[in-house]
């Protein structure tokens, strides 16, 4: 299987030309769809997971997952990275030195692109014990600006119309950072990977989505230290549970302003 060094330039491929109906009148659009394809991630040879993901910017999906599932405990672990095409969609195998904090027994079964508990092997990962953190509150201020921002840090959403996107904000409201996939998780295990990867302070701002705030996206960013985590829409009553727990601030869009939790 040919290696390829760098997926990052990988982009939504034009598939079809729609036909868009308004009113009375018909007229073609060029539109672009998303990629979504199976990407296997392996830890020194071994398998780990197997998930849909959008075929961009690999190498963060990979490092992001395995810090914000608990394999690993920080980048400097990682010794090399290394991207294999197959017929379905992509290998990542990450070269590791020293042990992992998990077995990779715990997640080694196919995760789908919109389901957080897919890929789960035992029902005690859901209730992962969070580390808690004191993280300064949120300012319904600086979660609208990022709320504002965020579309124009998504080029392939504006293509496609189809994909989730992870901003990393600063503490007044400014991203820094963005990746994009069809699945939120993928999302948020990319800016993950991609932060931690640039030697970014995690705590020095929040993750900005746009999904709902599930218990799944909680316990990443609980894990990889974000300063605090904002969605879409409101958490679930399990989200937010876990969220108290870790000490990890959330925030929402609510009926003309910011829910603050």
């Amino acid at each position: 299987m040919p290696a390829i060094q760098s997926a990052g330039s990988l982009t939504a491929r034009a598939k079809f030309s729609p036909t868009e109906r308004s009113g009375q009148n018909d007229s073609e659009i060029l539109w672009q769809v998303a990629e979504e394809v199976a990407v296997g991630i392996l830890v020194n040879g071994a398998p780990v997971t197997v998930m849909m993901a959008t075929p961009a910017n690999l190498e963060d999906l990979a490092v992001g997952f395995l810090l914000a599932e608990g394999y690993l405990d920080s980048v400097p672990d990682i010794r090399r990275i290394r991207i294999l095409s197959t017929e379905m969609g992509f290998c990542v195998n990450v070269a590791v030195v020293g042990p992992l904090r998990r077995k990779l027994s715990g997640r080694s079964m196919e995760g789908r692109s919109g389901c957080g508990l897919c890929g789960i092997n035992a029902l005690t990962d859901v209730t992962l014990t969070l580390p808690h953190r004191k993280r300064p509150a949120l300012h319904a201020e600086a979660v609208t600006a990022a709320f504002g921002a965020l579309t124009s840090h998504q080029p392939m959403n504006a293509a496609n119309h189809s994909v989730h996107a992870a901003g990393f904000a600063t503490r007044d409201g400014v991203i820094r950072w963005a990746r994009e996939d069809v699945g939120r998780h993928n999302a948020l295990d990319k800016l993950i990977g991609t932060l931690k990867r640039n030697h970014i302070d995690v705590n020095s701002g929040f993750a900005v989505m746009t999904s709902r705030c599930s218990f799944e996206l909680v316990q990443k960013a609980a894990i990889a230290g974000l300063g605090g985590l904002a969605t879409l829409s409101a958490p679930t009553a399990l989200a937010l549970e876990m969220a108290h727990h870790a000490g990890l601030p959330l925030a929402s869009r609510a009926p003309g302003g910011v829910a603050l939790f």
